[in-house]
């Protein structure tokens, strides 16, 4: 199976197959499905396997049963982003710990328009996807005072803005997701590492916690040391470690 931004269709007859039976969405692979059907309420259910699909997937790829060592290319970026290792460590475990509801904790490389790539957290809850394209995140109006409920152009606005929500500004509006693949507002997200913060994954070995013992705070402290760092580094496709003392070690990038 090639890597989660391009799983294909897992075999056998899933969940996802079925409900995608007699669709657009029934010979596609897993990311394309995700970043069509996230902002079409018709098809919630072919969303909701898709990028459950997708989200576990990425989070076993990156487990391994022996203790692989943090590259030294990734090691150095994730210092120029969080200031230490051991800062992201925290911010993942203790993310994952205090979130309320099942989701998961992402670690992700951000191009920024004009700016250097850099690490960030962020988190999903439910089957949500970290992907950029599948959300629409700014409408194109001034809803204070470009709506209001006693002029044909309020509501015609207040229409429209329903539609985006509904519909995602990229299905409205082709002509950027051409251009630039992202929903206006957006930045470039690419997933690296995900830990999968649902019930089923840590309870039954880890329990409730009662006491301070066990629960979903040990479970995400012992994912920490199952990591494969190598293929962490090999999917952020990082750029070399500027030599010590060049013009470039005070402004490092990450590979675009």
């Amino acid at each position: 199976m090639s890597c989660p931004s391009e799983i294909g269709r897992p075999q056998g007859q899933t969940q996802l197959t079925r409900a995608s039976s007699e669709t657009e969405f029934y010979d596609k692979d897993i990311k394309p499905i995700i970043l069509a059907t996230a902002r079409e309420p018709q098809h919630a259910a072919i969303f909701n396997y898709a990028s459950m699909a997708h989200n576990n997937h990425f989070f076993f790829d990156r487990l391994s049963k022996d203790t692989v060592e943090m590259p030294e290319d990734l090691e150095y970026h994730i210092k120029q982003s969080f200031g230490s290792v051991e800062t992201l460590r925290r911010e993942m475990v203790y993310t994952a710990d205090a979130m309320f509801g099942p989701g998961f904790v992402w670690l992700v490389r951000v191009a920024h328009p004009g700016l250097n790539a850099s690490f960030k957290v962020l988190t999903t809850y439910l089957a949500g996807t970290p992907y950029s394209g599948a959300h629409w995140r700014r409408q194109d109006l001034d809803t204070n005072t470009d709506i209001g409920a006693n002029s044909e152009l309020g509501l015609e606005n207040g229409r429209k803005f329903l539609d985006n929500s509904a519909l995602g500004y990229a299905r409205k509006n082709p002509q950027q997701k051409k251009d630039s693949g992202l929903a206006p507002g957006g930045i470039d997200v690419h997933p690296v590492l995900c830990l999968n913060t649902w019930e089923h994954a840590w309870i039954r070995d880890y329990g409730i916690g009662v006491g301070g013992m066990g629960g979903k705070l040990d479970y995400a402290e012992a994912w920490w040391y199952r990591i494969d760092w190598q293929k962490v580094a090999k999917s952020a496709k990082l750029s070399r470690r500027p030599l010590q003392g060049s013009s470039a070690e005070a402004n490092p990038l990450l590979s675009s």
